[in-house]
């Protein structure tokens, strides 16, 4: 008999097999230990996975993470729908309905007002059909060149890898970004910044000046390894220059000894996002769907909403 339930206990092991199993591509290879950290610790809130099983064997699911948004000033319980997927053998409108049913009602019971999701083209109309998310933001992938020279002295205060930092030290530097009440997108401060850069299974970089944060981590794609510039945060009340941005960047790039960077994202704090837009022959816009589920239902418009807000980064 199938049945669809919120997981009590995750078998990482297997939901990284059964994963895996069910993408059914090359490139696609689900890690057990990235799970773990993404669903515990990744957003510090913790994860509910809605999970289908065929009496024992586990056939499908969707994750849940519990996120902060800050929007009219006050902070939101929020949820970010992250890894469906359905074995093959058991695909069917159907049981996909009763997956995102049963993660409705248990956002409604959990009192989660804000739902989201970055989805891929697949996961765009299920989400639209079943949970009705709506487009919220188009973001448009951006890329460049940062170039370097020789050292000079500049206004950095570090650059390197966040594992190298204690982490107390670490809190310290985060918690100099902490998200301001005033801006609408989640909301950041030292220890989540510090345990959303622990990956297991990925090095991150952080690049800082007095006024502005820079996370950064180094991807690979067709055979090309570039920068990628997972997220800006900037000092409650500075003014950024598009200077110190083109500082961050350059440093982020020497860094990783990749001087093409990709940036995808908002961040109303900065003067100007950092390189051009890239073709849509070349990479389509990353799309942001959310619905409100609170009493007003109204619309969210971001201030900031980057790679490092989604599991992308």
């Amino acid at each position: 008999m199938i049945t669809v339930s919120k997981e009590v206990i995750v078998d990482f092991d297997i939901t990284a097999r059964t994963a895996t199993e069910a993408f059914a591509s090359k490139d696609v290879v689900f890690s057990p230990d990235r799970i773990k950290w993404l669903y515990e610790r990744g957003f510090s809130q913790g994860t509910t996975v809605i999970a289908a099983y065929d009496d024992n064997t586990k056939i499908g699911q969707i994750a849940l993470i519990r996120q902060t948004l800050y929007l009219d000033g006050r902070s939101c319980r929020a949820g970010q729908l992250i890894d469906l997927w359905v074995l093959k053998a058991y695909r069917s409108p159907q049981l996909i309905r009763r997956i995102y049913k049963e993660a409705e009602r248990l956002c409604l019971a959990e009192d989660i007002r804000i739902v989201l999701a970055m989805p891929n083209e697949n996961s765009k109309l299920l989400n639209e059909r079943f949970f009705k998310l709506k487009p919220a933001l188009l973001v448009q992938v951006r890329a460049g060149i940062g170039i370097w020279g020789p050292l000079r002295p500049s206004n950095l205060q570090y650059s390197g890898y966040v594992s190298s930092l204690t982490k107390k030290a670490a809190v310290e530097l985060f918690s100099c970004f902490t998200t301001v009440p005033t801006a609408v997108g989640l909301h950041w401060h030292g220890e989540t910044l510090f345990e959303r850069t622990n990956d297991p299974t990925c090095g991150y970089a952080a690049h800082a000046t007095k006024d502005l944060l820079l996370i950064s981590t180094s991807r690979k794609t067709r055979g090309v390894s570039f920068t990628l510039l997972c997220g800006f945060f900037t000092r409650s009340g500075a003014v950024i220059t598009t200077s110190c941005v083109r500082e961050l960047v350059r440093a982020a790039c020497r860094f990783w000894k990749h001087p093409i960077f990709i940036y995808a994202g908002l961040n109303k704090d900065l003067p100007a996002l950092p390189g051009v837009p890239v073709s849509r022959r070349l990479r389509s816009p990353m799309l942001v769907q959310i619905r409100n589920m609170g009493s007003s239902g109204r619309d969210v418009e971001f201030d900031s909403f980057q790679l490092i807000d989604a599991d992308f980064a």
